[in-house]
């Protein structure tokens, strides 16, 4: 009992901690190649529409101590329907990325929110809410485990 009450302890440990940017991963390449066309206003509105703020882009391409082979992007694209990233401050002045995706509980369809809170350049996963109800670490843990084995 006294190893499994560990082995919990540890994981939650690892998925609370050690969260931060994946510097060799996919979503971190940049390229610097131009297609020669500067009148392309189409391609220049499309990329100011759909572009991630520097701290989301940075939690998508993030690890969680739990998951080092995918990062938090793939791993929403993978197993949340309809992945949808935003920021904000909160009232205590920290900067929050929420993740809201559609999920499956009990064989149910419902809405999974995840708040991750940015300190500088890393950032630690700080609240789950399923169909707006709040989660515990465990149950954030065994989402995060879910999620990273779907990719």
């Amino acid at each position: 009992m006294k190893r499994s009450l560990l082995a919990v302890v540890v994981a939650v440990t690892l998925v609370v901690t050690g969260c931060g940017i994946s510097t060799n991963s996919p979503g971190n390449t940049s390229s610097s190649s131009d297609s020669g066309n500067s009148n392309d206003n189409t391609s220049i509105l499309d990329d100011l529409v759909t572009a991630d703020s520097a701290n989301v882009s940075m939690v998508k391409g993030g690890n969680v101590g739990a998951c080092s082979t995918a990062t938090l992007g793939e791993m929403a694209d993978a197993f949340l329907d309809s992945p949808d990233w935003s920021e904000f401050t909160s009232d205590t002045g920290k900067t929050v990325v929420e993740l809201k995706g559609g999920i499956t509980n009990d064989g149910l369809p419902a809405e999974a929110l995840f708040q991750f809170v940015v300190t500088g350049n890393t950032f630690s996963t700080n609240y789950l809410s399923i169909d707006g109800v709040g989660q515990n670490m465990l149950v954030i843990s065994g989402l995060l485990t879910k999620m990273c084995n779907a990719v």
